[in-house]
């Protein structure tokens, strides 16, 4: 694939893969107690022909501003079914390990080729730790993650990949605080994404380092039913191309996007939940645009 003729396309079709990490919808930075294992099975879902444009895109024929939501080119549509599975565990009351695999069934079809064989396939593994720094006045978390790359990667930019084929070193801190009396919690999530370059023997785009944020306020209904809002997003930097001996910033590449979401859990009989969320995508850039999906299954047990 010649990235120097492609660098729109390549960064469009990047940009499909769409890695929506689950959370404990309930946590935030509390972490669980010594010897607890968490397992929660997730599934979210996208179907989308719309787009968060780059000022180089033309929509109707008009030169599109930067963030404009518009179709994508030839009936483009988004086809999106992404599943995980996650593994936390606690050494200690302070100290947990984390683990997640996703997998993808995903798809980017046209009028042009509508055809186009989808992605079936497991995507870049993340693994990290988590330490509770604070208990009082907020609950302060620092969480260390990293994410290798195991995903499929194809340099035929007509398939969707799973993975930029590099690893990411994700740091993130996490403060949350009960308003009790009040029925209600809020969370905070601060991050910064360090995104290492690909090998080049796979790919010579190498994604630009990402700060994400997210902002949550809960609710509990009841003692078993608790429900949230949030807003979740990342802004990234611009892609570059590495060649031989230089590198090339791909103008307006950068990707972004910012979602209101909304969401329940449900404890149907201790340890056993249920949790589900829609998530709205309010701005973007470089980025599918729409309404995405969620449903997990989760279970807390002691070893």
């Amino acid at each position: 694939m010649n990235i120097m003729l492609k660098p729109v396309k390549t960064t469009i079709i990047l940009s499909l893969w769409v890695l929506l990490l689950s959370s404990n919808v309930f946590a935030g930075a509390w972490t669980l107690a010594k010897g607890q294992l968490w397992v929660k099975s997730s599934v979210f879902v996208q179907r989308t022909h719309d787009r968060y444009a780059a000022a180089i895109f033309f929509c109707d024929g008009q030169l599109c501003d930067n963030g404009e939501r518009t179709p994508f080119f030839f009936n483009g549509e988004v086809k999106s079914n992404v599943a995980t599975m996650d593994v936390w565990y606690a050494l200690t009351d302070r100290m947990e390990l984390q683990f997640q695999v996703p997998f993808f069934d995903i798809a980017f079809i046209d009028d042009i080729d509508p055809n186009r064989p989808k992605s079936k396939e497991f995507g870049d593994i993340k693994f990290g730790l988590r330490y509770r720094l604070l208990s009082q006045p907020l609950v302060t978390t620092f969480n260390v993650a990293a994410k290798a790359p195991t995903g499929f990667l194809n340099k035929d930019s007509e398939v969707v990949p799973v993975g930029d084929g590099q690893w990411d070193l994700h740091l993130q801190s996490q403060l949350s605080r009960s308003l009790y009396p009040l029925p209600f919690y809020a969370s905070l999530d601060i991050g910064y994404k360090f995104r290492f370059d690909p090998n080049v023997k796979k790919t010579n785009l190498a994604p630009g380092d990402e700060f994400t944020l997210r902002a949550e306020l809960g609710f509990n209904l009841n003692k078993r039913v608790l429900l949230k809002a949030a807003l979740d997003g990342f802004w990234g930097n611009e892609f570059t191309a590495i060649l031989s001996d230089s590198r090339l910033a791909l103008a307006n590449s950068d990707r972004s996007i910012l979602y209101f979401e909304t969401g329940f859990y449900w404890e149907l009989k201790a340890p056993l939940a249920i949790e589900a969320s829609v998530r709205t995508s309010l701005s973007g850039k470089n980025y599918p645009a729409g309404e995405v999906y969620g449903m997990g299954l989760s279970y807390t047990f002691s070893l």
